[in-house]
């Protein structure tokens, strides 16, 4: 049976409700589908952070990050210090193998970025500069069915589906992983549906030359990466793509996601939580 063109995403888990989709996506264009996409992210980001906490001691790991940034003064000197071995070393007292330190140490680094207030793209930075209002949540009006959470892809030749019904042995772990693995399959899609609009091939060689051409990061270099990412000549740049101010804002929060996600950064992704789930069957 051949998929429905259509996006959407549903979740039914333990009282959260939420849906967000178009009813039909006749007259919708990339630009739609990229503030859909956004808006389904923003939508279940922090039910990561909740569900994994379950297992991890959330309040822990924000007294840590609270620590970071009491005792650095610099976005740079925070960021290198979510690598550093001292902080692993805290965290050890809460994750005893090295997949549950991976997932530990992604919710510190995202954690830690959010605090530091570098500005990402937002679906409500992008429905004001398109005049655009919220996608509404559904979720309480049309979610009734069984205990699920499901996302469907199907536009342009874009086809993605991930899904998983509640059973009695589903753990919140599982539907983190899951929430996780949604997010990684779109976030690239979000770019390239911004592109119509957004010289994105520019943007993608102004991130490539703030960059640094080396595969290990000192503090220094996060330190020159980021001052480079606010510099003048960056700026500059930005209004070669587009003179508009609202479009520059967009420009600037698309390089800083992109920036970050290159300087290897550990962030949260599905395969250390899927090796985590693995490794805790095998200990028990």
């Amino acid at each position: 049976m051949p998929l429905p063109e259509k996006v959407e995403f549903i979740s039914n888990y333990k009282g959260w409700k939420c849906y967000k989709g178009f009813e039909t996506l006749n007259g919708k264009n990339k630009l739609d589908i990229a503030r859909l996409l956004l808006s389904i992210r923003e939508s279940f980001n922090e039910k990561i952070y909740e569900y994994l906490g379950q297992e991890f001691r959330l309040d822990f790991i924000k007294g840590i990050v609270d620590s970071i940034l009491k005792d650095e003064k610099t976005i740079s000197g925070a960021l290198y210090k979510v690598k550093s071995p001292s902080t692993t070393k805290k965290l050890a007292e809460i994750a005893d193998i090295k997949e549950a330190k991976d997932i530990a140490k992604g919710m510190l680094t995202e954690m830690v970025l959010e605090k530091l207030g570098i500005e990402r793209l937002t679906p409500s930075v992008l429905d004001n500069y398109l005049g655009q209002k919220p996608i509404e949540d559904k979720g309480n009006e049309v979610v009734k069915d069984k205990e699920m959470v499901h996302f469907l892809g199907n536009y342009s030749g874009w086809k993605c589906v991930k899904r998983m019904e509640v059973e009695d042995l589903t753990e919140d772990l599982d539907i983190a992983m899951l929430l996780l693995s949604i997010r990684e399959s779109f976030n690239n899609k979000i770019y390239d549906y911004l592109s119509d609009m957004f010289d994105m091939k520019s943007l993608d060689e102004i991130v490539s030359d703030i960059l640094p051409n080396k595969s290990r990061f000192k503090e220094d270099d996060i330190a020159t990466t980021l001052s480079k990412l606010n510099g003048q000549e960056i700026m500059t740049r930005f209004e070669k793509i587009s003179t508009d101010p609202k479009a520059k804002e967009i420009l600037k929060r698309i390089a800083a996601e992109k920036t970050l996600a290159g300087l290897k950064l550990p962030l949260l992704n599905s395969k250390s939580v899927e090796k985590y789930i693995e490794k805790k069957a095998l200990i028990v």
